[in-house]
């Protein structure tokens, strides 16, 4: 089975149709998946931030998610830098967590694609 992953990034407007492995969304999108990774600053997406000053951020990933090679990811605290679009860092972080990044690497990514 081809392992299919859908990001949906922040104000891109309507989601493409079909059935995904993985889907990195903002909540509330009309999306069909096995799996929801939902991101923004509310407290019951799967990975939102639960710190923020000046000299960086810390993102929560609040549920245990499968990246696309089947490991388990489990719920962590992940520090990052200052970010300049939180929600495009969050849609960003959740994709590449997803897509199998080591937690211990997501602050130098996330530093470099901003």
């Amino acid at each position: 089975m081809r392992q299919t992953m859908l990001v949906v990034m922040p104000d891109c407007g309507e989601p493409p149709g079909g059935v995904y492995r993985t889907a990195v969304t903002p909540p509330g999108a009309a999306v069909t998946a096995k799996q929801t990774i939902t991101y923004g600053l509310g407290a019951k997406n799967t990975v939102t931030l639960s710190s923020r000053d000046r000299d960086g951020c810390m993102l929560a990933l609040q549920r245990d998610i499968v990246t696309l090679s089947g490991e388990l990811l489990e719920r962590q605290e992940i520090p990052l830098p200052p970010l300049k679009s939180p929600e495009w860092a969050l849609a960003a972080a959740g994709a590449l967590l997803a897509a199998g990044c080591p937690p211990e690497d997501l602050y130098r990514e996330i530093q470099e694609t901003q």
